[in-house]
């Protein structure tokens, strides 16, 4: 990753650390670094298809694929 991406991204973790959604930014970097420290596990031409196309939705602004957090962990009883 060039020095200039890498700080634009710690720039970005820096902004949500700070924010409400703080906790769940920590347990997926958590999740991301503790699969990739057992053995890296890399995305399918599918998974990563999958991922572009929720990341163009959110964009867009279209929620109807995404799950409201609040509502999963009522679901989940968590």
């Amino acid at each position: 990753m060039e020095s200039s991406n890498l700080e634009a991204l710690i720039e970005k973790v820096e902004a949500i650390a700070q924010g409400p959604h703080a906790d769940l930014l920590n347990k997926l970097v958590d999740l991301l670094y503790n699969r990739e420290m057992q053995e890296p596990e890399y995305f399918s031409p599918e998974d990563l298809a999958d991922i572009q196309e929720g990341l163009e939705a959110s964009r867009r602004g279209d929620r109807s694929q995404f799950i409201v957090w609040d509502d999963l962990k009522k679901e989940l009883g968590l």
